[in-house]
This record gives structure tokens, C-alpha cells and sequence, in this order.
């Protein structure tokens, strides 16, 4: 279960990066020009959005899109993938991450 978990969290980082940052991100992206659902999903970076490079601001964001346009069922998948990871202890953490680097190589 702890694998599936990992696979989940390391899905979305992997979308994350996949994803071209377009040329309008080297300024930086306005919080106010995101949309709701958007602020919404990045919410606690709300006070230093700001203070993010304008390509972290981009793989933000395109993780938020990526996570509004799953289907719902999916989107709840992802929350409980999410929050068992967050339940974890550091050391599992930690061994989840070595097995995704060994089966990643």
C-alpha cells in the first residue's frame, strides 16, 4: 500500500515536470490571474507566491491544472494517496523515496 502511495505522489511530480514552461512565465505569474480553483488548490503558498521563481510559479500552477482536470474519482484517489503520505512517518518517507529512486534507475 505505502508503494501505491509513492507511485501516486511521484506521478504528479512527474507530470509536474514534464510539462514546457511557456515564455510569458519569465515575469513571474500574478496570484490574481489565477483562477479560483487554482488559488484554491495552491492556497498555502498564497503569502510567498510571489517570492517564487517565475518557473516554480509555472510547475505550481501546471500541477494544479493537471490535479482540475482528473476526473473526480481520480481527484479523491490523489487526496487519499496524498493524505497517507502526509501520515507517514519521516523514516517511511524516506524509505518510500529509496524504493522509487531503485525502481527508477
Amino acid at each position: 500500500m505505502k508503494l501505491k502511495t509513492a507511485m501516486a505522489v511521484l506521478l504528479l511530480a512527474v507530470l509536474q515536470a514534464g510539462v514546457s514552461v511557456p515564455a510569458h512565465a519569465d515575469a513571474g505569474i500574478p496570484w490574481n490571474s489565477l483562477s479560483q480553483d487554482e488559488q484554491r488548490l495552491l492556497y498555502k503558498h498564497r503569502k510567498n507566491w510571489a517570492n517564487k521563481s517565475p518557473a516554480e510559479q509555472q510547475q505550481l500552477l501546471n500541477g494544479a491544472r493537471q490535479y482540475l482536470q482528473l476526473p473526480p474519482e481520480k481527484q479523491q484517489a490523489v487526496q487519499r494517496k496524498r493524505d497517507q503520505y502526509r501520515r507517514m512517518s519521516p523514516e517511511e518517507r524516506e524509505e518510500l523515496r529509496r524504493k522509487y529512486s531503485r525502481q527508477k534507475k
